[in-house]
């Protein structure tokens, strides 16, 4: 029986994505005056979400204490996932598929926990969904970020796999 390989690298690199994605998101907005909309706040969520989940699943399987991991790899999966859904859903928009009234002008959790209050320079959003105005190498900054969580879910996907063939 081969062995599966650790899942401490791959969960790291999730990590690193996830809060280097974040990162750049608010460097891009503090920095160059990049304003996120609805969408862009609530992908940043989940790429909060999904950072701190690999971390808590890192130091779990650290510790030895894989029991903990059970609850925390759907959670993981369903940030990713979610991730996916509101950048598609912010292309969709952008291309003209769907209309910019689809877009709320509050975050899904705005009303039960008030990030936008608490940390408004990190979850507060002043720009209006589908109105992008910046590319980076030709392409719109959308679907560069689409194609990240993609990879970001894939990441996902492959660990939580590795996870279960232990």
């Amino acid at each position: 029986m081969s062995r599966t390989p650790s899942l401490k690298p791959l969960l790291a690199l999730i990590a690193l994505a996830c809060f280097a994605m974040l990162g750049g998101a608010l460097l891009l907005q503090h920095l160059a005056g990049w304003e996120p909309c609805t969408l862009c706040i609530q992908i940043r969520l989940w790429l909060l979400c999904g950072g701190a989940l690999s971390l808590l699943i890192l130091v779990a399987e650290a510790l030895g204490l894989r029991w903990l991991t059970l609850p925390s790899w759907p959670l993981l999966l369903a940030a990713a996932g979610m991730a996916v859904y509101d950048n598609t859903h912010l292309v969709l928009i952008e291309t003209g598929v769907l209309e910019s009234s689809s877009c709320s002008p509050f975050p899904f959790y705005a009303f039960y926990l008030p990030l936008h209050d608490w940390l408004p320079r990190v979850f507060m959003s002043a720009g209006v969904c589908g109105e992008n105005d910046y590319s980076i190498l030709g392409l719109s900054f959308t679907y560069w970020t689409l194609l990240s969580v993609a990879l970001l879910l894939a990441l996902c996907l492959l660990a939580a796999w590795r996870a279960v063939r232990r």
